[in-house]
C-alpha cells in the first residue's frame, strides 16, 4: 500500500463531523423489473445490510452478491469471480458499472467488469436475473448486473454549518471500515467522505485488502490464492434546478492476485476510468447521458507459491494486456400520458486490446525456440465496436394489468491485426493461418423483450415475458489462433486446465428466454417463484480437437465452436417472522433453492452448470443497550455436481453442506460485525471451483484435474464508524 493511498484513507477520520451523515444506499436485487411498490424483493429484509454484511468478510464486488436467487460465482483470484446468472456466466452478462462497461482485458478474464469497485464504494446495485429489459443491456444473453457508485451527496438547504475550516452551508460526512479474516491473514480497510452544499458535492471513497494464501478445510495450504488490491474514486457534482453533471474518477493498482486454477496469475493490474453523466428533468420526462474511457493495463506471470521462486518481467513467462474501452450511453424517458412511458436511448461502446509475450530474458540464450526470441502477438490491435440503439414501451393498463415491450437493435463491428508467435520455426504454421484470413467482422443483432404483469391484489404479483437476445463474440473467442500446448493453455476463462482457440467464422449467441415470476406476500411473510427456460441459437461452446500430453495428466486442446444449446431452471426464495418475543427479540428464516441445467442439443452437458443448491438462515434482531444487535445460522447445502462436460474433462463434486455465523452490533454511528464462515472447517469443493492447476503445477497434487479446494473455517470481524 502506497504511503500516499494511506494518508488518503486515514486522512477520511480527520474531516470534521458532518450536519447528515450520508449512509449506505441501497442494493435492489430482484428477477423481472421492479414489481409494484407493495412488492419489494422477496429475500431483501434490509438493503442495507446486503453490502454491509459482506464487507467484512471479503472485497470481491461479485461475491456480496452471492445471495442473490439465480446467481451462482466461478472462483477466480480474492477479488475477481466471475457472476453466473441462470447457467450463463460472465460476457453473456451485461454487466456496467457506474454507466461504463467494461471488458475483460484478459485471455484468463482475471480482471472482470465487478473487479474494479470494492462494495465499500457501491451506491447501488440493480440484479436482473430473468425478463431483462432491451433498456437494461445488450450485446448479452443472460441477466444484467447494474452497479452505480456511490452517489454524490448535498446539503439540504438551509443546513446547518459545519466548524471548523469549511465555507458557510457546507456539510460534511465521512466513513470509515476495517475488518480482518483469520483464514489467509486477510485485513481490509475503507475510508468515503463527502463534502458539500447545496449545489456542489465533492466525494472520495478508497479502499484496500490483502490477502495471503488461504487453507482449505482440514488445514492444507491451497497456492496461488493471495490477493492485494487498492481502489480510489474521486467525484465532483454540480446538481441545480432538476438537473446534476457529475465528473468521476476511478483508479484501481492490484500488485498480486494469485489464480490457482489457471497457469498464470496477476502480478499487476492498473485501471483508470473517467466518466462525465448528466441528469435532468423537463417537461416531457427525464434525460441521462455519458462519457466515457477506461484504461487497463494487465501484466501475468507466476507467483513463487507456483514455481518455487519469484518471477519477473524477464524472467518466468511475462504476458502483458492493454484494453481500453469508450463510449457514450444516451436515454430519454418520455412521459407519453398518465398510463404510458417511452424510453429511447443510445449507446457507442469501442474496445480495443493488444496482448503481447516477451520472450524472457532467460530464453534468449537458447536460440530459436518455443520461446525465442521474438515477441508472441497473441492479439494484435484488437478492435470491438458496438452501435445500440433501442425503444421500449411500458403502458398500465388497469390498476392490475401492465405490459413492457422493447426492441433493440446492436452492431457489432470486429477487426484484429496480423499476428507472430515467438519463432516463426514453432509458430509459423499457425501464424500464416489465421493471418491468411479476414479478421474484419460485421454483425447486426436485434434484441425484443415482451413482459405482461398482473398485480390482483396487494398480496400476489405475476409476470410473464419473452425476451430474444444476442452476444457476439469476444476478441478471445474469435482472434486467437495458435494450437501449440502451451499457447493455447494461456486462453480460457474457465478453470479447467484445458487449451482454447479462436474461430473468426463464429456466429453471434441468439437466446430465446420464457420466464415468470409469481410472487406472493402476508402480514409477515414473502415468498417468490421464477422458473425459466432459454433456447440458444448458436451457442458460443467448443469443440474437441486433440489431445495434449499423455497419461492422467493430458488435456484437450477445444476450438470455440457454436451449438445449440438449451437451459432451464427455477429460483425459490422466501422469508417469514417466525416469533415476536419482548425479551428476546424477533425470529426469522430465510431461505432459497436453486436448480439449472444446461444441455447442448446434440447430448452433451454444458460447462459449469451449477447443481441444486439452497440456504436456510435463522436470524434473530434485537435490541440491545440502546443499540440493535442482529444474528444469523445459515446452512448452505449444494447437491452433487454428476453433469459434467466431458470434452473439458470436468470433474465432479460431491455434495456438501456448511453451517455459518454472523452477527452485527449497531448503536448511534457504530457498528461492529464478528463472524465464522465454514464452521466445521469442512473439506469441499465448489461446483464452479475449476481444477486446481497451482498445486498441480507446484507439484502438491498429482493430478491437474483435482478440483479447488474452497476455503476452510475463517473468523472475521469488523468496525464502521460514520461521522
Amino acid at each position: 500500500m502506497t504511503r500516499l493511498s494511506t494518508l488518503l484513507l486515514a486522512g477520511v477520520s480527520l474531516l470534521p463531523v458532518g450536519a447528515r451523515a450520508q449512509d449506505l444506499p441501497a442494493i435492489d436485487v430482484y428477477a423481472g423489473r421492479s414489481p409494484a411498490p407493495a412488492f419489494a424483493p422477496a429475500v431483501e429484509p434490509a438493503r442495507e445490510e446486503k453490502i454491509l454484511n459482506y464487507t467484512p468478510r471479503g472485497a470481491d464486488l461479485a461475491q456480496a452478491l452471492g445471495d442473490t436467487p439465480g446467481l451462482a460465482l466461478a472462483t477466480g483470484g480474492g477479488v475477481s469471480s466471475l457472476p453466473v446468472i441462470h447457467g450463463l456466466n460472465d460476457d453473456r452478462n451485461a454487466i456496467v458499472l457506474g454507466g461504463v462497461p467494461i471488458s475483460a482485458a484478459c485471455a484468463n478474464h482475471m480482471n472482470p467488469p465487478l473487479s474494479y469497485l470494492d462494495p465499500l464504494a457501491v451506491g447501488e446495485v440493480e440484479v436482473i436475473t430473468a425478463n431483462v429489459p432491451v433498456s437494461k443491456g445488450g450485446d448479452s444473453i443472460g441477466g444484467a448486473i447494474i452497479v452505480k457508485p456511490r452517489a454524490p451527496a448535498f446539503a439540504r438547504a438551509p443546513s446547518a454549518e459545519v466548524k471548523g475550516p469549511l465555507p458557510p452551508g457546507f456539510v460534511a460526512s465521512a466513513t470509515v471500515s476495517s475488518s480482518f479474516r483469520s483464514n489467509s491473514g486477510g485485513v481490509s480497510v475503507g475510508g468515503h467522505a463527502n463534502i458539500a452544499n447545496d449545489h456542489f458535492s465533492l466525494s472520495y471513497d478508497g479502499a484496500w485488502t490483502k490477502a495471503g494464501d488461504y487453507h482449505a478445510g482440514g488445514g492444507a495450504l491451497v497456492r496461488a490464492t493471495r490477493y492485494e488490491a487498492q481502489n480510489h474514486s474521486a467525484t465532483l457534482a454540480y446538481q441545480n434546478d432538476g438537473h446534476a453533471l457529475a465528473f468521476r474518477y476511478d483508479y484501481q493498482h492490484i500488485p498480486t492476485q494469485g489464480f490457482p486454477n489457471q497457469y498464470m496469475d496477476m502480478l499487476l493490474n492498473r485501471g483508470n476510468t473517467f466518466d462525465l453523466s448528466y441528469k435532468g428533468a423537463y417537461g416531457f420526462g427525464r434525460v441521462e447521458a455519458n462519457a466515457y474511457y477506461h484504461l487497463t493495463q494487465h501484466y501475468m506471470n507466476f507467483l513463487a507459491s507456483r514455481v518455487g521462486y519469484n518471477t519477473s518481467p524477464t524472467s518466468g513467462m511475462p504476458m502483458y494486456v492493454n484494453g481500453q474501452d469508450f463510449g457514450y450511453r444516451l436515454k430519454a424517458e418520455i412521459d407519453a400520458s398518465a398510463a404510458d412511458l417511452v424510453r429511447l436511448g443510445s449507446e457507442l461502446h469501442m474496445q480495443r486490446l493488444n496482448e503481447w509475450w516477451p520472450t524472457p530474458t532467460n530464453m534468449l540464450m537458447m536460440g530459436p525456440g518455443m520461446m525465442c526470441c521474438g515477441t508472441y502477438l497473441n492479439v494484435n490491435q484488437g478492435q470491438r465496436d458496438v452501435l445500440s440503439t433501442y425503444a421500449e414501451w411500458e403502458r398500465r393498463w388497469s390498476p392490475q394489468w401492465s405490459t413492457s415491450l422493447g426492441l433493440r437493435n446492436d452492431v457489432v463491428w470486429m477487426d484484429a491485426g496480423d499476428v507472430q508467435g515467438y519463432s516463426a520455426k514453432a509458430y509459423g504454421a499457425d501464424a500464416s493461418a489465421f493471418n491468411v484470413k479476414d479478421h474484419a467482422k460485421t454483425d447486426v443483432n436485434f434484441d425484443v423483450s415482451a413482459l405482461a404483469r398482473y398485480t390482483p391484489s396487494d398480496f400476489a404479483a405475476y409476470e410473464v415475458g419473452y425476451t430474444r437476445k444476442t452476444r457476439s463474440p469476444s476478441l478471445y473467442e474469435r482472434y486467437t489462433w495458435a494450437t501449440s500446448t502451451m499457447a493455447a493453455h494461456m486462453i480460457g476463462w474457465f478453470g479447467d486446465g484445458n487449451g482454447y482457440y479462436g474461430d473468426v467464422n463464429l456466429k453471434p449467441e441468439v437466446a430465446h428466454t420464457l420466464a415468470a415470476t409469481a410472487q406472493w406476500r402476508g402480514r409477515d411473510w414473502t415468498a417468490k417463484v421464477t422458473p425459466y427456460y432459454s433456447y440458444v441459437e448458436d451457442y458460443i461452446d467448443a469443440n474437441y480437437v486433440k489431445t495434449l500430453g499423455s497419461g492422467a495428466n493430458a488435456t484437450n486442446l477445444l476450438r470455440f465452436a457454436n451449438h445449440d444449446a438449451e437451459l432451464y431452471g427455477f429460483d425459490l426464495s422466501g422469508r417469514a417472522v417466525v416469533a415476536r418475543t419482548v425479551d428476546y427479540g424477533d425470529f426469522s428464516l430465510a431461505g432459497q433453492l436453486n436448480y439449472v441445467r444446461g444441455q447442448r442439443r446434440d447430448g452433451l452437458n454444458l460447462y459449469h452448470m451449477t447443481p441444486l443448491n439452497g440456504k436456510v438462515a435463522l436470524e434473530n434482531s434485537i435490541a440491545l443497550f440502546g443499540g440493535r444487535l442482529t444474528s444469523a445460522v445459515e446452512v448452505r447445502a449444494v447437491a452433487a455436481k454428476t453433469d459434467v462436460q466431458a470434452i473439458r474433462l470436468e470433474p465432479t463434486t460431491a455434495s456438501f453442506a456448511t453451517v455459518n455465523l454472523r452477527t452485527a452490533y449497531e448503536i448511534q454511528n457504530l457498528r461492529f460485525d464478528l463472524g465464522v464462515e465454514n464452521l466445521a472447517d469442512k473439506l469441499y469443493y465448489e461446483p464452479l471451483g475449476g481444477v486446481d492447476v497451482a498445486d498441480w503445477r507446484a507439484g502438491a497434487n498429482a493430478l491437474i484435474h483435482t478440483p479447488l479446494a474452497a476455503q476452510g473455517r475463517t473468523v472475521y470481524g469488523g468496525v464502521t464508524v460514520k461521522f
